[in-house]
């Protein structure tokens, strides 16, 4: 290694002896700095030959440290960024869960032995629990109420109707709910829209 003076690519990562030892990107170029000004100065003043090139060698070992540690927090970050996007819906994984365990309870109830009233308040009952585990996650529901203004950013115009009752560009009738995550649409709510007659 100390032989061979090529470019960063060709060295190999070595672990630094010191793990508190922490180098930055001014600090490499002052390395090749000095390298270049220790060899100089042996060649102007004659001096002791093994004692310059010691000194050569001990800053292409820092260099070649200082690379190894830049490529392992690389590395390292790289890692970290991969877990966190591959688990990063854990959360809302695990609060749909007793969701789920519900709608599988409800699976089985014998449907000889139940009336349809009580299937329809279990459903709702599921239906409440979902939409309370979406809250939690920071998820609001986009429902726009009749005579409400049209938000491109936030409907879906799907047809347009003529109304003397609303003005233009306004909202009739609310065909499917959107939804929409820390203010960023999810999904745009289906909309039909006024026009002028």
């Amino acid at each position: 290694m100390s032989q061979n003076q090529g470019k960063p690519d060709d060295v190999e990562p070595v672990e630094p002896d010191n793990e508190g030892e922490v180098f930055n990107l001014d600090e490499l170029a002052n390395l090749a700095e000095q390298e270049a000004r220790a060899a100089a100065s042996q060649e102007a003043a004659g001096g002791d030959p093994d004692r310059v090139r010691a000194e050569c060698d001990a800053l292409r070992d820092r260099l070649a440290r200082v690379q190894a540690d830049f490529a392992n927090s690389r590395r390292r970050l790289e890692t970290d960024f991969e877990q966190r996007m591959l688990y990063a819906n854990s959360n809302l994984i695990k609060a749909l869960l007793p969701v789920i365990d519900n709608f599988e309870r409800a699976l089985a109830v014998d449907a000889a032995k139940t009336d349809a009233a009580a299937v329809l308040k279990g459903l709702q009952l599921v239906h409440d629990q979902m939409m309370d585990v979406l809250k939690k996650q920071s998820v609001e529901v986009v429902n726009p109420a009749a005579g409400e203004h049209f938000d491109p950013t936030k409907h879906e115009a799907v047809m347009q109707q003529p109304s003397d009752d609303h003005p233009d560009h306004s909202v009739l009738q609310t065909l499917q709910r959107g939804y929409a995550l820390h203010g960023r649409t999810l999904r745009p709510a289906s909309v039909i829209v006024s026009k002028a007659p």
